[in-house]
């Protein structure tokens, strides 16, 4: 009994302290879709299709076949800490998209598309790990290892406003609450009963664009997508009154994103693209949950919003059989974060507690990004038929950054830096 409340007592000191690396989508980190991720992870103006959906819903509309594809994607990360390789696992996994235009008659024909967009990662569909503060974490680059779930539906105003399209969608993500009770029975033996509910939320996403033959722009809204983990702990029938505990936080945080974009086509086989987004990650709160009533919740995360600038560009030819596109861009990543510094805690209202200064080791940097692709289609029929292959690679160069506190109190200086690699490819059918 005494080691039983001993660990329980080590467990409420441990939590206390701890906070949940927030891990976000990979689209969010990557973009979505096999020709947008090849195009600096643009889209918002000209995207169609089931990779429309992330870049900007209205995008569906343009598309009157119906259509499926199916991809994977993966790559490796190699960040660093004064010199030294941090254990940090990317996101591998498969895409799935459809496209399914609505067959509606009179004012509706060819004016509704639905489609929906999934990622299914390869290792676990939703990854979550505890950290303290003072441990070193790539919180914003490490959140990529989560299943996503979206569908939208675009709508053309053709006849109304010709060229004018609009669309919404919605992520879906799964809260996870639930309990572990712990009891001593009759015999003296610990048992216990775990009980978990999962409840979806769902994020909207909408968009609007508007497009000529040589030009266009778009706009898009991504409300912030939060996925919770609240489990409690809870022990009765002791000689001794241990206190509910509460093991969880934010598994998942994708910021608030606002997208302006627009696309220049100086000839049918070229388009220039170019790009604005800006994430709101003041509104980020921060990943930890007190663990309990006297606990404390980590210093506040103090990122800022950051716009990122992003060119691309796609060329390539033409034949009544086939057509051959080439994409390349160019998009800066400015981090959010702060750099590792000494923070105050904060109480149960979330307010800091001057005389309670600990480490926070939050790690980012600034992320220049190169991208490049090439898209292939192949006509197979006389009412547009195609198979197409699109397949694309990155690379984003963080940037060195140093930080005042080191690994460990009392250090010098900690530098941090390194690249992540990310590529793949899709197959899909239109009929």
């Amino acid at each position: 009994m005494r080691r039983f409340a001993a660990a329980c007592a080590l467990a409420a000191l441990s939590w206390a302290g701890a906070a949940t690396p927030a891990h976000a989508s990979p689209q969010d980190v990557f973009g979505y879709g096999g020709r947008t991720q090849g195009l600096a992870m643009t889209g918002t103006a000209y995207a169609e299709g089931y990779e429309a959906i992330f870049a900007n819903p209205a995008g569906l509309a343009s598309e009157r076949r119906r259509g499926l594809v199916l991809g994977f994607g993966g790559g490796g990360y190699h960040l660093t800490i004064d010199g030294e390789r941090e254990p940090i696992t990317p996101a591998r996994g498969m895409y799935i998209g459809f496209e399914l235009p609505l067959p509606f008659g009179d004012f509706l024909e060819d004016r509704l598309t639905f489609g929906g967009a999934f990622f299914t990662p390869a290792e676990a569909l939703l990854r979550g790990r505890v950290s303290f503060p003072a441990v070193p974490q790539f919180t914003v680059v490490d959140r990529a290892q989560v299943i996503g779930l979206m569908v939208g539906l675009g709508i053309d105003l053709h006849g109304l406003v010709d060229g004018l399209q609009v669309g919404v969608g919605v992520n879906a993500l799964a809260n996870t609450f639930g309990s572990l009770d712990v009891e001593l029975d009759e015999t003296n033996a610990f048992s216990s009963v775990v009980e978990l509910q999962l409840l979806a939320a769902f994020s909207p996403i909408v968009g609007v664009r508007y497009t000529q033959d040589e030009w266009g722009v778009g706009v898009t809204y991504r409300h912030e997508s939060v996925a919770n983990l609240d489990l409690e702990i809870r022990t009765s029938d002791l000689p001794i009154e241990v206190p509910v505990l509460t093991v969880g936080g934010i598994a998942q945080y994708d910021p608030s994103t606002i997208l302006v974009e627009g696309y220049w086509r100086p000839n049918p086989d070229v388009m220039l693209v170019v790009n604005l987004t800006t994430r709101l990650w003041n509104f980020y709160p921060g990943a930890q949950i007190a663990t309990t009533e006297m606990g404390r919740n980590a210093p506040a995360p103090g990122f800022s919003p950051r716009p990122s600038p992003r060119a691309a560009i796609e060329g390539g030819w033409a034949d009544p059989l086939w057509d051959l596109r080439l994409r390349g861009g160019y998009a800066f990543e400015p981090t959010p974060a702060p750099p590792a510094r000494m923070a105050a805690q904060r109480d149960q209202n979330g307010d800091p507690v001057p005389d309670e200064i600990v480490p926070m080791r939050v790690l980012d940097s600034h992320r220049h990004i190169l991208t490049a692709g090439l898209g292939f289609t192949l006509k197979l029929g006389d009412e547009g038929e195609t198979l197409q292959l699109d397949a694309f690679g990155q690379v984003h160069v963080m940037q060195d950054r140093t930080h005042v506190i080191g690994r460990t109190d009392g250090a010098s200086p900690m530098v941090t830096g390194g690249y992540m690699l990310y590529g793949g490819w899709t197959l899909g059918v239109h009929f």
